[in-house]
């Protein structure tokens, strides 16, 4: 389990590297700030059976 978010977070933070963040911009964000980011995230993904249910 810990593994896995080790593993998430340092994923997150490649991507968002990437995307052209700086270190010393990545490395300033909060537990907070994170949350966010992955609600922001979330709230963009759904199934397609959400998404056009009178399709199913």
């Amino acid at each position: 389990m810990i593994d896995d978010s080790i593993k998430s977070l340092t994923d997150f933070i490649k991507n968002k590297m990437r995307d052209g963040y700086k270190w010393n911009e990545v490395s300033k964000l909060t537990l907070s700030d994170l949350k966010l980011m992955n609600y922001v995230f979330e709230e963009k993904q759904t199934t397609i059976d959400k998404a056009f249910p009178f399709l199913f």
